[in-house]
């Protein structure tokens, strides 16, 4: 009786252990990691093609940083140039041509090899296009060699030691011959990059798939869809309702209710983009002087900062993206001076001025600067345009806007003061045609030496604040909510946020 117990006993005993040794193997496996299978990211601007190079603004970056691939990329938070499908590159002594050794192992999405070939093809056709990316290179390079299948050579019109920025930019994506000659409208979409578009509503989304012949590492998500939400509280409710697992450009009434709810993660992100005040200084009253320092010295900068973004942004100084290289502010701020704001306007011919605007928030901001000029006599008026308006009008060659008040999202490398300064640029709001400014770009592209570099943009940070042609007003502050279970995105204060390894814990 006593062995028959003791039999059970240990039968039982055994039996335990092997459940229980079970159970830790089902612990283990439950204790693995689970991603969402398909994710989707929300915006408020609407994305209308799939091809890199005849497009250049942040929605699209975002689009093609997932679908297509540079030749080298930039790391914002190392502040370095790395290999993309470039391994290695080299300058001539002259900074003339850059010669690149490219990857081996690459295939397009529809399965052609990648070589040197599609290179000098994508390049050539930017500069064939009549694009906002083909600004770019039209003027800028030379011509391509193709020295061997992986090998290529990039010649230059002028020395210029931020092209490698240019290269690291979406436009110039590398893009497929044999695919666009087959379809003009679907063709650009085949790149070499981790997600393959599988369908794009204008205006509307765009679907991607995982491409699982990627050259690289990759995700464990497997449909990746951008989609176009107009309003933020509308976003912002896709997102509690789980439709959506990023939420761009909350409004900041709604910060609140995000670090309230346990389900989601509010991510504030420096900027990089400047909100400024920008006169015409071709013609009219903002080709005075005089009126320009008036109303420097008269606007109560916090008041605006108050008014367009409830606070939400940070005073600018220098009309300048503040991690972009040649950053100075050494000059100091423009004193808040009632009186010496009269002097400079009693030696104005003009005492009205317009102010155009595009959206809420910056008619905001004008109707402080106008409550501001009233103070020392100077008539503000307000002009309300669309968007595509108010670009027509404030267009280079054919400017005919007053003044207005603008942004601008600055990039990383220094010749980006191009856009803001150089003569023919329609970013040039000031429509400014400054000899000294103009050499002191150019110096700065051929320049190789750090210190001689900056003191360059330094000078053209000063001659702005001494002359007025732009007064910066403040940086807005990015925000984004999010699923509290989303990693692997690349948040970039220029917004061009990078999705490619994004990926939903569950």
């Amino acid at each position: 009786m006593k062995k028959a117990i003791i039999t059970i006993l240990c039968l039982l005993l055994v039996s335990a252990f092997v459940f229980a040794g079970g159970s830790n193997e089902g612990a283990a496996a439950s204790a693995a990691p689970k991603y969402k299978e398909a994710v989707v990211c929300a915006d408020g601007s609407q994305i209308t093609t799939g091809d890199p190079q005849s497009i250049n603004n942040l929605q699209h970056n975002r689009l093609f940083k997932c679908s297509h691939n540079t030749l080298v990329s930039y790391n914002s938070a190392a502040a370095v140039y790395e290999p993309e499908l470039a391994t290695s590159w080299e300058w001539s002594s002259d900074l003339l041509t850059l010669t690149l050794k490219l990857r081996d192992d690459v295939t397009f999405q529809n399965g052609e090899k990648f070589t040197a070939n599609d290179v000098k093809y994508s390049y050539e056709r930017i500069m064939g296009m009549n694009s906002t990316a083909s600004s770019k290179f039209v003027g800028v390079l030379d011509h391509v060699e193709v020295v061997d299948d992986y090998t290529v050579k990039l010649v230059l019109v002028s020395p210029n030691v931020d092209w490698l920025d240019t290269l690291a930019l979406p436009l110039a994506s590398i893009v497929n011959q044999k695919a666009i000659e087959a379809d003009a409208l679907k063709g650009p979409w085949v790149g070499t990059g981790m997600w393959i578009i599988t369908d794009l509503e204008e205006g509307d989304f765009v679907h991607m798939v995982k491409n699982d012949n990627y050259w690289g590492d990759t995700t464990p998500t497997r449909e990746l869809t951008l989609r176009y939400i107009s309003e933020s509280s509308a976003r912002l409710i896709a997102l509690q309702n789980g439709e959506v697992d990023v939420c761009i450009g909350p409004a900041t009434t709604e910060k609140g209710f995000i670090e309230e709810d346990p389900t989601l993660e509010l991510i504030e992100i420096p900027s990089s983009t400047c909100c400024y005040f920008a006169f015409n200084t071709s013609k009219g009253p903002g080709a005075d002087e005089n009126l320009r320092l008036a109303l420097a010295h008269c606007i109560n900068y916090e008041d605006v900062i108050l008014g367009a973004s409830s606070g939400e942004g940070t005073r600018a100084i220098s009309n300048w993206g503040p991690v972009t290289y040649g950053y100075y502010d050494g000059f100091g701020d423009y004193t808040y001076d009632l009186e010496l704001a009269k002097q400079y306007l009693e030696k104005s011919a003009y005492k009205t001025l317009t102010i155009s605007v595009k959206d809420s928030a910056r008619l905001r901001a004008a109707q402080v600067i106008q409550a501001n000029a009233k103070e020392i006599g100077l008539t503000i008026n307000i002009e309300e345009l669309e968007a595509a308006a108010l670009t027509a009008k404030s267009a280079f060659k054919t400017a005919e806007h007053e003044s207005m008040i603008y942004t601008l999202g600055w990039n990383s490398y220094g010749d980006d003061a191009s856009r803001a300064y150089g003569v023919g640029s329609n970013t040039n709001k000031a429509t400014l045609t400054n000899d000294r400014v103009m050499e002191l770009l150019k110096l700065a592209r051929e320049c190789t030496d750090d210190a001689q570099r900056k003191s360059y943009y330094a000078e053209i940070q000063t001659l702005n604040h001494e002359h007025a042609w732009y007064l910066p007003l403040f940086y807005t502050e990015l925000s984004v909510a999010v699923n509290k279970g989303v990693s692997g995105v690349i948040w970039e204060g220029h917004q061009s946020h990078d999705y490619s390894n994004i990926v939903v814990s569950i």
